[in-house]
C-alpha cells in the first residue's frame, strides 16, 4: 500500500532510528517473520548500517544506535543502557542514580537485602550475600554495581 502510494519514486527506503538498545532491529525482525539482524541485549550490536528488503520497492534501514549530545548525566546515559558495562570504570559511582529510580521492594527482591541507609550500605550488603569480597573481607563494591547495572540494562529490575 505504502509503494503504491509513491508510483513516482523507483524505491522507498525507511530508516530505524534512536537510542542504542530500544529494539530497532527486532522490529525489522518482526517486519520481515525472520531473523535478518542481529540483536541482543547490549548496546552496540549493531556496527554498521543494514539494507533489507521489506518488499520489491520497500526497504528497510537498521542504523547503529544514535546518541545525541544531550544534557544526559553519565549516570542517566548508563541506566538507558547507552554505555556498555566493559568501558565503566567505577560504577559505584552511579549506584545512588539507579536506587532513585528503581522502587526499593523491587531492590529486595531481586538481591534480598531487606533494608539500607545509601547506596554503598547497599552494595556492601549485596556484596556480603553474594559472596562477592576482596581481600581482609573487604566488599567488592565494583563489581556488584556493575552487577546491578547489568541487571538493569537486562530487564531483570523493573523500574517503571
Amino acid at each position: 500500500q505504502f509503494a503504491r502510494l509513491h508510483l513516482d519514486k523507483k524505491q522507498i527506503s525507511v530508516g530505524f532510528i534512536g537510542y542504542p538498545n530500544v529494539g530497532k532491529s527486532s522490529i525489522i525482525n518482526t517486519l520481515k517473520h525472520k531473523k535478518c539482524c542481529k540483536v541482543a541485549p547490549l548496546a552496540g550490536e549493531t556496527k554498521v548500517w543494514q539494507y533489507v528488503s521489506l518488499f520489491r520497492r520497500v526497504n528497510l534501514i537498521d542504523c547503529p544506535g544514535v546518541v545525541s549530545n544531550t544534557s544526559d548525566s553519565n549516570a542517566d546515559m548508563m541506566c538507558k543502557g547507552v554505555v556498555r558495562l566493559e568501558y565503566v570504570t567505577n560504577a559505584d559511582d552511579y549506584i545512588e542514580t539507579i536506587m532513585e529510580k528503581i522502587k526499593p521492594k523491587y531492590l529486595t527482591q531481586a538481591y534480598k537485602v531487606e533494608s539500607w541507609e545509601n547506596g554503598e550500605d547497599f552494595l556492601a550488603q549485596v556484596c556480603k550475600k553474594s559472596g562477592k569480597l576482596l581481600k581482609k573481607g573487604e566488599p567488592d563494591l565494583n563489581t556488584v554495581a556493575r552487577m546491578v547495572f547489568c541487571d538493569l540494562q537486562r530487564g531483570r529490575l523493573p523500574y517503571f
